[in-house]
């Protein structure tokens, strides 16, 4: 259902997760559109998340090129994007006080902003 997996759903995001690893997506001929599923209502006090999406041309040094708003409520967030590089890690950054945002998927997702394939 998804092209690419940036993070898996299979734990809760309830730390920041600062140094995953790299996928490689290949070098993007179109934009392609990156998926940020929170399930449900995060928890804690002041709860937030930000994503931001790096690229690298040979996955050791990362740079940033693309970021979502800060998210602080359950959704279906999308950023399409283009890269040259075909590398590609999600960097998440939790705020607030314990916060939980219980199993997000981070993903490319092949039909874009649509929900209804």
């Amino acid at each position: 259902m998804y092209d690419d997996v940036l993070r898996s759903n299979a734990a809760d995001l309830a730390a920041s997760e600062l140094a995953t690893a790299g996928v490689n997506v290949g070098v993007d001929i179109e934009p392609r559109t990156v998926m940020v599923h929170v399930p449900t209502a995060p928890t804690g006090t002041s709860p937030t998340l930000d994503v931001k999406i790096q690229e690298s041309d040979d996955n050791a040094t990362w740079r940033d090129y693309a970021a979502f708003p800060q998210i602080n409520a359950a959704g279906q967030y999308f950023l399409s994007t283009k890269s040259n590089a075909p590398y590609r890690r999600a960097i998440s950054t939790l705020g607030g006080t314990t916060p939980n945002f219980g199993k997000v998927l981070i993903a490319f997702v092949p039909a874009g902003r649509y929900t209804n394939w």
